[in-house]
């Protein structure tokens, strides 16, 4: 739903409480009014459809080859030299579209598990700490998270990367479906997800260094 959408939205709920037409049939319309596009809002915006790859929905993104957007409604984390081509302008408030990923002294698969328990801790409902697609083979996998009050689906792509036997890292990516600018939720959510990787025992994540 675009904010022209949202504006029509409130005109009609502005009417409802006008003292004007006051009979049985004009409330009517005006209830009928408002229910069919908050129908179809949560019809669109809440549709099960996000993060599985289709068209303009969301899916597994191609790390070698991913480009900027030309909005600011995401943010990436990744090492050094990953994502090459992942360059664009900064953020609404002036700070880069991307960081460097920390490494963990800990092996790859252990990461995968330690991020999987940070997402149960994070999201009440468990099933939305489930991917939405995965690629074993990659260790490559979908996640979508939803606004608060809206419910706007965001993806969020994380990819585990071993840098050797014992360490490893990740690229992690969180974009926004709908909107040109997300006022830095993707950038706050990228944040979170790290500081919340709490199952880590503490002398590791206090040594989680630079890439």
């Amino acid at each position: 739903m675009t904010w022209r959408s949202l504006v029509f939205l409130s005109v009609a709920v502005a009417s409802s409480l006008s003292p004007c037409g006051s009979t049985k049939k004009k409330k009517m319309n005006v209830l009928r009014s408002i229910a069919v596009p908050v129908s179809v809002y949560f019809g669109v915006v809440c549709a099960p459809l996000y993060g599985k790859g289709f068209p303009g929905a969301g899916g597994i993104l191609d790390f070698e080859t991913l480009e900027a957007r030309g909005s600011p409604n995401e943010y990436l984390v990744a090492p050094k030299g990953a994502c090459p081509n992942f360059e664009g302008t900064p953020l609404d408030d002036g700070s880069p579209r991307r960081r460097e990923a920390p490494v963990y002294p800990l092996p790859v698969d252990d990461l995968r598990r330690a991020f999987d328990s940070m997402l149960r801790k994070r999201y009440a409902i468990d099933r939305f700490a489930k991917p939405t697609l995965s690629s074993e083979r990659t260790r490559q996998y979908v996640y979508v998270e939803r606004t608060p009050l809206l419910r706007f689906p965001d993806v969020i792509n994380v990819q585990f990367l071993p840098v050797d036997d014992q360490t490893s890292t990740m690229i992690l990516h969180s974009g926004s479906v709908f909107g040109y600018s997300d006022l830095g939720k993707n950038k706050q959510r990228v944040t979170e997800m790290l500081a919340d990787l709490t199952n880590l025992p503490r002398y590791i994540k206090n040594r989680a260094v630079p890439v």
